[in-house]
């Protein structure tokens, strides 16, 4: 009997926590919406860590809680007011080796990812930047970065307009696939490590000229000339060319009604008969 009442006591005393709780509760002013939606702060987090922006002092010291006070990245805002990701553009780094995060790829609406001068900036772009609607691609004199460019590039095929690698380590042959980036407007891919032959496909892209100076390219896939790809206007000066162009090419009406820039060639290099003459040299 004894342990029955002591059993009912304490019902009735749980009974009033919860109730008192739940009084709580409703009493308590409602918590602040977010204004960044949760994917894309938790994106900005890895950032922030992955970079270490922490350790570059002022210009990226952020606060992680707070939105308005990361430099750099830009918003885009829905219809309820939420945030979203849409830029991100980090400069002038510090003596710190740093890397991306494979979490860049969770931003579904970034479009300009800009990244330059950061000389300890290492591993490869991760690949689920593909992922993203991306308008501009500009990574420049980041020596450190190694990587090449994926054949997922044409998951950009109606987003991109501009697309520049300069003073990177990337290296690798162009894909083909670069070719079904119809809207790109500005190619520069100079001072890298690209290598092999540079694909006909890379004529169909619609701005002049391609910029391919300081590489390590070895031959043109000479169709580019031969199947009358486009308006093609190539620079691609300080390369490793081998043998000689085709007479079929030099013949060819695109050869003769465009723009083509390979010389001069690194040293050691070169096609045997490209200029014919000093009155060839491209002006």
């Amino acid at each position: 009997m004894k342990t029955l009442k002591q059993l009912t006591v304490l019902i009735l005393f749980l009974s009033g926590l919860m109730t008192t709780g739940c009084d709580r509760e409703e009493n308590a002013p409602l918590p602040e919406p977010p204004t960044i939606n949760v994917t894309d702060s938790l994106v900005m987090v890895d950032l922030y860590h992955s970079m270490k922006l922490g350790e570059w002092g002022e210009a990226y010291n952020w606060d992680l809680t707070d939105p308005e006070s990361w430099i750099g990245i830009g918003f885009q805002t829905d219809e309820n007011g939420l945030k979203y990701v849409n830029k991100i553009s980090i400069v002038h780094g510090k003596n710190i080796e740093c890397s991306l995060p494979s979490s860049l790829g969770n931003l579904k609406y970034l479009s300009e990812f800009s990244l330059g001068g950061i000389p300890y900036l290492k591993g490869p772009l991760p690949e689920s930047i593909y992922n993203c609607p991306m308008r501009i691609m500009s990574i420049i004199n980041c020596p450190r970065l190694i990587d090449k460019i994926s054949p997922k590039i044409t998951q950009w095929k109606n987003t991109l307009e501009e697309l520049s690698i300069s003073r990177t380590s990337f290296y690798g042959e162009i894909p083909k696939e670069i070719g079904e980036c119809q809207l790109v407007k500005y190619v520069d891919l100079t001072w890298n490590k690209f290598s092999g032959t540079i694909p006909a496909e890379i004529g169909k892209i619609p701005c002049f000229p391609i910029h391919l100076n300081h590489n390590e390219f070895t031959g043109i896939d000479w169709s580019i000339y031969t199947e009358k790809y486009g308006n093609t206007g190539i620079t691609a000066a300080y390369n490793n060319f081998i043998g000689e162009i085709p007479q079929e090419v030099l013949d060819s009406e695109q050869w003769n009604n465009s723009y083509h820039s390979f010389y001069p060639f690194n040293e050691g290099y070169g096609f045997t008969n490209y200029p014919l003459d000093e009155n060839q040299l491209p002006k």
